[in-house]
């Protein structure tokens, strides 16, 4: 079991620091510290009146409103002291887990430094450095690198250079691919529930199957496609790319004069257990975009790598320099938290631990499947994974789930993934619109003890379901309920609802 612990106070305060000129600071304490503690058990009221009031409502319906105040490693604090195991790593970003020492160390280190940043008219510091590592990382196939602040950024330099490459305009996507927020991105967007009132997209897109070979030789075939997305394995739906499917994509790309485009935003630097998924097959990508993981959370950046035939065809032109460039791209605190970041993650030899630790996980899961009909199969590789349920053949769990099922394809899923987090106090997250299982992207520093109160505590949740008493519709808030109730009632007969239901939406109406 995980131990609850109290929040402590000894939290290291800013004391006296030497200046770079020798003379002593007069920080004994740090008015932004004080600023900071006297704010943070205000930060949701204050973010739902002026930030995002949606999406915290939707945080408050699944009573997932604690308030963290401390963070180390894989594990969250919440303000009255209770421990919280994170198994979502802020989106995917912590693999080393959060606050990382050597990391915050290196960030530090650099302001005290009083270097030179974002001059613009003269070569980062540090962005040479980083560039050159990754490089060693992912192989000869890549020689140059540009930076952004984040995966949905470098899903617009790629499409942005892929019609300068080829002089095309249409872009293929997979069927449950997800590549970030901004217009290129969304237009490319596998999820049409994500899309709903942006049209009109990025001409032309074309969604196709993931692993279809057929499908993408047919598209391709018609000579204007510009270029291909792909993630080696999908982050939304955890669909895995088989190797032969990518390196037949590859020579397909090569054959008919379109661009490659793996997008690593997720499954790279380690989370998908190997540096980078598709040089690990041999695959060879015109562009390869990085993020995430790449900062160790701290620093907002993005990366992507690019072939030299790529690079030369975009920078043909002396004139063309400024082809790219991003105001905030390459800053010190950005570099230097990538320059630590890799360095730690060779040191734990991260694509080792992803593939142990997802072992373990997948291995646990499917055990309690054999004992549960609930849990239909577990999807992803590394330390991307996602458990899909299914319906029960116990009549009373069976009659809950279609109830809820009503309301939300996903509702069973999400059930589990509230219980979690109420009961358990483990974070992880239904995975997509619709989708009807709970997703995981743990740290690769996840220790057994760890991994083994994830599945006693996922075990437990699936167990109570089975009781009538405990499922999964008394699991949900009554928020969820309260607002599904009209979707329901138009499907359920009067006097069908079950107790646990019925009652959730009276007390609304």
């Amino acid at each position: 079991m995980i131990e609850e612990k109290s929040v402590n106070s000894d939290t290291p305060e800013i004391t006296q620091t030497e200046t770079s000129d020798n003379k002593k600071s007069d920080l004994k304490v740090s008015p932004f510290k004080t600023y900071v503690e006297e704010i943070i058990n205000s930060s949701q009221h204050l973010s739902k009146r002026h930030v995002h009031p949606r999406m915290q409502k939707m945080f408050e319906m699944g009573g997932m409103n604690a308030v963290f105040t401390r963070a180390d490693g894989q594990y969250l604090w919440d303000s009255d002291g209770n421990r919280f195991l994170d198994l979502l790593s802020g989106g995917g970003v912590f693999i080393l887990g959060r606050n990382n020492k050597s990391i915050n160390e290196a960030i530090r280190s650099t302001l005290e430094l009083d270097i030179p940043n974002l001059s613009i008219v003269n070569a980062s510091i540090l962005g040479g450095a980083l560039a050159e590592q990754l490089l060693e990382l992912a192989g000869p196939s890549f020689s140059k690198v540009l930076f952004g602040n984040s995966g949905t950024e470098s899903t617009d330099l790629c499409a942005r250079f892929a019609r300068v490459v080829t002089r095309r305009r249409r872009f293929l996507y997979m069927e449950g691919g997800f590549h970030g927020r901004t217009y290129a991105a969304a237009s490319l967007c596998g999820w049409d529930e994500m899309k709903e009132g942006m049209q009109p997209f990025m001409p032309t897109t074309t969604p196709i199957q993931p692993n279809n070979i057929a499908q993408l030789k047919r598209e391709l075939s018609m000579g204007d496609v510009a270029a291909v997305f792909v993630e080696p394995i999908q982050g939304m739906t955890g669909t895995v790319m088989t190797p032969d499917y990518l390196r037949e994509m590859e020579n397909l790309c090569a054959r008919y004069g379109t661009l490659m485009v793996a997008d690593e935003v997720q499954t790279g630097l380690g989370r998908g257990g190997s540096w980078f998924r598709t040089v690990e097959y041999g695959v060879r990508p015109s562009m390869i975009t990085v993020s995430k993981i790449l900062s160790g959370g701290q620093v907002p950046v993005s990366a992507v790598l690019l072939s030299q035939e790529v690079y030369d065809t975009v920078y043909a032109k002396f004139q063309s320099g400024p082809n790219y460039f991003s105001t905030f791209a390459e800053n010190n605190l950005a570099m230097t938290a990538g320059l630590a970041t890799l360095k730690e993650l060779k040191r734990i030899n991260a694509p080792k631990c992803a593939r142990e630790i997802s072992a373990k996980l997948r291995a646990g899961v499917e055990e309690i499947g054999t004992r549960y009909d609930v849990i239909d199969h577990v999807r992803g590789d590394g330390l991307m994974l996602a458990i899909y349920f299914r319906d029960s053949e116990s009549l009373g769990l069976k009659i809950q789930q279609q109830i809820m099922g009503f309301a939300d394809k996903a509702s069973f899923g999400a059930a589990v993934n509230v219980d979690l987090y109420k009961n358990h106090r483990i974070i992880v997250q239904v995975p997509g619109p619709g989708t009807n299982a709970i997703k995981i992207l743990p740290p690769a520093i996840l220790t057994d003890e760890d991994i083994n109160y994830f599945l006693g505590a996922l075990e437990d949740t699936i167990a109570s379901f089975y009781d009538a008493r405990t499922g999964p519709i008394a699991s949900i808030s009554k928020g969820f309920f309260a607002s599904a109730a009209k979707s329901i009632k138009k499907v359920i007969p009067e006097g069908m609802l079950p107790a646990a239901l019925a009652e959730k939406t009276e007390k609304k109406n």
